[in-house]
């Protein structure tokens, strides 16, 4: 792989998704403004047909590289064009103006000339393609998303969520797994659209029935809450990591006896989130990261950062893949994104760089003389950020 390519890879290909997202969620919200995006199930609606793919510029480098250039191009053409007319009026400047005129034309044709072929640019879209989970699902989707799976969904897609349940064979098409990335790799939008209208085949046959329409949106927001969770828990269990990045559970945090947080206020610190039993003594504290308790129940705790949640509780043990009684004394680390990182189970060895349970891209370096564990794990973290794109889309 050439340098080019590796930096396409890497910072390149961050920018470019990052970008786009920008540029779409702008445009979303533009035409919202103007009364051209309705909402639609409580948030404002994607008007089209297709989206941009940015699944396909973390496949292929080159894709990504072409796209970079048309849009470094059409900046440039947009940029020369605003010169040419601003400098059109003074006298003195019209050569000027007809240089950037030429400059707009020449960025804007080629452009056009290296415009990427439609099926790599763009992906099929949902009026939901752009909605997000819900704050509140995620609580909902711990205590309450098993019972809704179990009456709604178990029968096709199995307990486990394997698309081994006792009617899989009865439809036009067999129920896949949740258990690969195909689930990760749908963004929460597309999966609340195929949840709450269904889906069906080229031919227009039902392959997935809807959830009942007498079921609240909520309902639909708690299942697929449920659903990613539960996923990436299997996934851990299975093959001891998770395959795509996973954002660690929302969790009310109080520090010191000060006005409880949200646990996404305190990123840009590294966290160490540590699942307590009432009776079980809190770990000495850590400067390397902020260590967060978390317990179902209160508990004596006279300082340091504590959430007591019982929706919290269940959500990390469906993350861990385990059941809540056993979620005890289990710790997880959160990078400065975050994103769950790492693990450590109340009978594992102390921390070290093999407890890395979702993996980035770059390389480490070098751990200094005499660094333990615990320092060449967070060095991995730190210089091996996840890029975590779902449903095409950075998420």
């Amino acid at each position: 792989m050439s340098l080019e390519d590796g930096w396409w890879r890497g910072p390149g290909l961050d920018a470019l998704l990052a970008g786009t997202a920008a540029l779409e969620r702008g445009l979303l919200s533009g035409l919202h403004a103007l009364g051209l995006a309705p909402l639609v199930h409580g948030q404002p609606a994607w008007p089209f047909d297709v989206r941009v793919s940015q699944a396909m510029l973390t496949l292929d480098a080159s894709h990504a590289r072409q796209l970079g250039l048309v849009l470094a191009l059409l900046v440039a053409g947009l940029l020369a064009g605003l010169l040419a007319a601003l400098l059109r009026w003074p006298l003195h400047a019209h050569r000027a103006s007809a240089s950037c005129l030429g400059l707009a034309a020449a960025s804007l044709a080629g452009a056009a000339w290296s415009w990427p072929a439609s099926t790599l640019l763009w992906a099929p879209a949902v009026p939901t393609s752009f909605h997000s989970l819900p704050a509140q699902a995620q609580a909902l989707g711990a205590l309450q998303g098993r019972r809704l799976y179990e009456q709604h969904c178990a029968g096709c897609h199995g307990a486990n969520g394997d698309g081994d349940g006792p009617l899989a064979a009865q439809g036009p098409r067999w129920p896949p797994t949740f258990n690969r990335s195909l689930l990760w790799r749908r963004s929460d939008g597309e999966l609340f659209w195929h949840v709450r209208h269904g889906m069906r085949d080229g031919e227009g046959r039902p392959t997935m029935p809807a959830l009942p329409g007498s079921l609240p949106d909520d309902a639909a927001w708690a299942l697929i809450a449920w659903l990613q969770l539960h996923t990436a828990g299997q996934q851990l269990a299975r093959a001891g990591e998770w395959q795509l990045p996973l954002a660690a559970p929302a969790l009310d945090v109080d520090c010191d006896g000060a006005a409880p947080r949200r646990l996404r206020e305190l990123r840009g610190q590294r966290l160490r989130i540590v699942a307590l039993a009432p009776g079980q003594p809190a770990l000495r504290e850590d400067p390397r990261f902020q260590t967060v308790t978390l317990s179902a129940a209160p508990r004596v705790q006279s300082e340091g950062c504590r959430a007591v949640s019982e929706a919290g509780w269940q959500a990390y043990a469906l993350a861990a893949g385990v059941a809540s009684e056993a979620l005890a004394g289990t710790e997880f680390l959160v990078d400065r994104g975050g994103w769950l990182r790492a693990r450590r189970r109340p009978d594992d060895a102390p921390w070290s760089d093999a407890m890395l349970v979702c993996r980035g891209s770059g390389s480490a370096p070098m751990p200094a003389p005499g660094a333990d564990g615990l320092d060449r794990l967070l060095a991995r973290m730190d210089a091996e950020p996840v890029r975590p794109v779902r449903g095409g889309r950075l998420h």
